[in-house]
């Protein structure tokens, strides 16, 4: 049977201090090499694929919560989930009414990601900015003021806050029929991401659509937040790792180790010797 493995990367595959340990990285890439179908769905974008350098992984990998899916073999991104033109703006009309902006992707096949915003509303924001500003995988701007034109390919929209000042926003965009948000708290700061993309595209979506393209019978998949939740719903099998958020932990199939303990790359091995044969 050809099972497909799939872990989320903060907080999961990735340590407390966003890390991809040498013995986790060691191990899973040797179990690549010896024919381990194993990718990431992760939330973030190009800032992943420095990771999965490391793995040598060889199948696509699923970013944004599943809008984007990048082929390591092409150096390129193979699959794209935008909004509708008319979504995009709407999104912008409700963060303005709450005197609030974000991030907003847009995407180019040819040049990448391209990141506008207004103004950086806080620490954690302005972190998000300075980490990435200068990557080779994405290109930000500040405007005055961010619209969208009719050839744009919006693919994202992210900001980081407290929970109550992003909960109200949250509410408002789930109301849009061709919209999708997520609200979970950050691994590494007591603030919350808000993210916001097609209805179209989730992880889980991502997931199933890689499962098919490969010809996989079923899916393994390992996450800790809230944003992982479907995804380890409509796989075959959902790992939560034990420092993984309660609801997560409960809903899922089965706890492992910690991601500070190697916890995905641990299991792996143990499946591995095993023959897949614990489910």
């Amino acid at each position: 049977m050809k099972t497909l493995f799939v872990s989320d990367l903060d907080g999961t595959l990735l340590n407390k201090q966003a890390r991809l340990t040498p013995q986790s990285a060691g191990t899973i890439r040797n179990l690549i090499r010896q024919g381990m179908l194993f990718t990431v769905a992760t939330a973030r974008s190009q800032s992943a694929i420095g990771f999965l350098r490391e793995l040598d992984i060889m199948i696509p990998s699923i970013h944004l919560n599943g809008v984007l899916m990048y082929d390591y073999r092409s150096k390129r991104y193979i699959d794209c989930v935008p909004m509708e033109v008319s979504t995009a703006r709407e999104i912008i009309r409700i963060l303005k009414s709450f005197d609030r902006m974000s991030f907003m992707y847009r995407f180019d096949r040819d040049c990448g990601i391209h990141v506008s915003f207004e103004k950086l509303s806080n620490e954690v924001e302005r972190n998000f900015f300075e980490v990435r500003k200068n990557s080779d995988y994405k290109s930000f701007c500040q405007t005055e003021h961010i619209t969208v034109g009719e050839d744009d390919k919006i693919i994202y929209f992210t900001m980081v806050d407290a929970y109550q000042r992003l909960l109200p926003i949250y509410q408002a965009i789930q109301a849009l029929p061709e919209a999708k948000a997520t609200l979970y708290r950050d691994n590494y700061t007591e603030y919350y991401f808000l993210e916001v993309f097609s209805s179209r595209a989730t992880k889980a979506a991502g997931v199933m659509k890689l499962k098919k393209m490969l010809g996989a019978d079923r899916v393994v998949a390992f996450g800790d937040n809230l944003n992982d939740l479907e995804m380890l719903h409509l796989s075959d099998y959902g790992i939560a790792v034990a420092d993984a958020v309660e609801e997560v932990r409960q809903q899922a199939d089965l706890v492992i180790g910690a991601s500070d303990d190697d916890g995905v790359a641990d299991y792996l091995q143990s499946l591995y010797e095993s023959g897949y044969d614990k489910f």
